[in-house]
């Protein structure tokens, strides 16, 4: 669909990178016949695909600087002028601590010196403006999406550090501003010029089409997950939601069959079967050999990231790294454990006063999970030697 997608699926800037942005692009939103298209009327131009395909290109190097006292002049990294790395942050289960991560890790890289933008996707239910310490925004995505401001950035606020930007969500039911698919890629290309080293989007619960669409069309998505069998259960079919959709968008991409699509949807959603969904992929790419061999490779690209969130034993801690395993085994994703949060009171403590717990308890030993996580984060998604050294703030 855009830039974001072939990067999690190609070598950056490559011409099959190139090529499949300006397919999926076509096939979503140019006449193709899809069950989720909102309204045929809205069709991407020539303008549209130029504009979004200017930007595809690898990072470039960023000098990342010492860290400096309070009193000191800060410092930001050269902005990048690719556009930023993209990462949602999801999981299949409400209240499992999505909003709250998303707002101490962006905390924690703009303490670092990243200009950080986080955007509040939980839509008709955003209070990512809450754990960020702000008030409720006045104008938001929502406003955005209907054409109420005219750019983006009009929507953005300051908060915590001069260079973390928080675009709100909007406080309307989910039902006035379901975007349009249109409006969806107008969305996503413009979060790709925001003036920021990382844009992070914190979408809502559960497997709405919208919310697997902004996770898959990120450079990278971050799981998160409680140790309770209902957000482990819940995981498990939001990945199993990732799996379906990004098979949908390659076959649509590449004109695949219809007849050979369903087939093949049909055989990894079938809950009696005894094989994995990956398995499954793996059988139809050895009877249809071009086109099962494209589809499984794009699928062993999906770059995921695995937070245990709420963590108080270490059987606890130890599931992140099952769960890590079931992403590769069961479905063909490049996961990788990021790491657990330990369970503690400061965190509801900081969520009462609305303030970014790593700010006010900065030698909490969940502070500390935090900052390790966010190392592993930049190391993850910054292809860069210069920044496997971080220096560590506090």
């Amino acid at each position: 669909m855009l830039k974001t997608v072939s990067k999690g699926i190609f070598k950056p800037n490559s011409k099959e990178a190139i090529n499949f942005t300006e397919k999926i692009i076509r096939a979503y939103y140019n006449g193709q016949n899809i069950e989720d298209r909102d309204d045929p009327s809205n069709n991407l131009t020539e303008q549209n695909i130029s504009i979004i395909e200017q930007n595809f290109s690898p990072k470039e190097e960023k000098k990342h600087n010492n860290h400096t006292t309070e009193s000191q002049e800060k410092q930001y990294p050269s902005q990048n002028n690719n556009g930023p790395q993209i990462i949602s942050i999801g999981g299949g289960k409400g209240g499992i601590g999505k909003s709250f991560l998303s707002a101490n890790i962006c905390v924690r890289l703009a303490s670092l010196g990243y200009k950080v933008s986080v955007v509040d996707l939980d839509l008709g239910a955003a209070n990512l403006h809450t754990c960020l310490g702000v008030p409720t925004p006045r104008s938001g995505i929502a406003d955005f999406i209907h054409g109420n401001v005219s750019t983006l950035e009009e929507t953005g606020i300051s908060c915590c550090f001069p260079n973390l930007i928080l675009y709100g969500g909007g406080q309307e039911f989910w039902q006035q501003i379901k975007p349009q698919s249109a409006q969806k890629i107008k969305l996503i290309s413009k979060l790709q010029e925001l003036d920021a080293d990382f844009v992070f989007l914190d979408l809502g619960a559960g497997t709405h089409v919208h919310t697997l669409d902004f996770f898959i069309f990120s450079h990278g998505g971050i799981l998160v997950v409680a140790p309770e069998p209902t957000s482990i259960e819940n995981a498990y079919v939001f990945m199993k939601s990732i799996l379906y959709r990004k098979i949908q968008s390659i076959c649509k991409a590449f004109d695949i069959d219809a007849n050979t699509e369903k087939e093949l949807l049909t055989k990894i959603s079938n809950p009696r079967s005894s094989e994995t969904p990956f398995s499954q992929l793996i059988t139809f790419s050895q009877k249809n050999t071009d086109i099962g061999r494209q589809i499984k490779e794009m699928i062993q690209e999906t770059n995921i990231g695995i937070i245990m969130n709420q963590v108080r034993t270490k059987e606890d801690r130890d599931l992140g790294e099952s769960m890590a395993l079931i992403c590769n085994r069961y479905f063909g994703f490049s996961a990788q454990y990021l790491g657990s949060t330990r369970y503690d009171d400061a965190v509801w403590k900081s969520v009462r006063i609305r303030r970014p717990l790593i700010l006010d308890y900065p030698l909490s030993a969940i502070a500390s999970n935090i900052n390790q996580i966010t190392d592993k984060i930049i190391k993850k998604f910054i292809q860069n030697d210069e920044k496997e050294s971080i220096n560590r703030a506090g």
